[in-house]
C-alpha cells in the first residue's frame, strides 16, 4: 500500500482495498486507526471519521459508544468515477445507474424551464416589481403628508429624519 500523506486518503484507501471493516466487539474505530497508520489522538481520529461520515465518504454502524462497522461510500481513493455503481448504505448495497440518475436530475432541474413557465415567472416578477414601486410611491406620499401635518402643528422633524422627497433606501 502506497502511503499517502493525508489521513483521509489513507482511511479511504484502506477501506476501498480491504472492504468494510467490522469488529464484533465494537472496536472498529480502533482497528481502523491502527490499520490506516493514524498517529494522532483517538479523539481526533473519531472527529475525523465523523467529518468523513458527514461528507458522505463513509458510513459507520454505531450502537451506544461502540462502532461495529465502517464502510467506504462513493468514490474509491484516486478514482475519478464511482466503483461499479454500487453504494454501501446502512440499509445495505444499492445499485445506482448514474446515467439514469443524471438524466432524471437534469430533467428535474430544466423541466421547469419551458417557455410557458418562464413567461409565467417573468409576469410574476413584473407584478411584484410594480407592487413594490406602488408601495414606495405611497410611502413617499405618506411621508410628505406627515411632514405637512407636522409643519401645520409646528412640530419640527426629528434629527436624522428623511425628507419626503428622499426615501430612506434608494432603489
Amino acid at each position: 500500500m502506497v502511503r499517502d500523506r493525508t489521513a483521509r486518503a489513507r482511511i479511504k484507501q484502506y477501506l476501498v482495498q480491504h472492504g468494510p471493516l467490522e469488529d464484533r466487539h465494537g472496536l472498529a474505530t480502533k482497528v481502523l486507526k491502527e490499520a490506516a497508520g493514524y498517529e494522532g489522538s483517538s479523539v481526533a481520529f473519531i472527529q475525523l471519521l465523523a467529518a468523513m461520515e458527514r461528507d458522505g465518504e463513509l458510513v459507520r454502524e454505531i450502537r451506544g459508544k461502540r462502532t461495529y462497522r465502517i464502510t467506504a461510500v462513493g468514490l474509491p481513493a484516486g478514482s475519478g468515477e464511482p466503483a461499479s455503481g454500487v453504494l454501501e448504505t446502512p440499509a445495505g448495497r444499492l445499485q445506482v445507474d448514474y446515467d439514469v440518475l443524471a438524466r432524471h436530475l437534469f430533467r428535474e432541474l430544466t423541466g421547469s424551464g419551458t417557455p410557458a413557465v418562464i413567461q409565467e415567472l417573468t409576469a410574476e416578477q413584473q407584478r411584484i416589481a410594480a407592487e413594490r414601486d406602488d408601495y414606495a410611491r405611497r410611502l413617499v406620499l405618506a411621508r410628505a403628508k406627515l411632514e405637512e401635518l407636522r409643519a401645520q402643528a409646528g412640530i419640527t422633524p426629528a434629527p436624522g429624519a428623511s425628507s419626503p422627497a428622499r426615501p430612506d433606501r434608494p432603489r
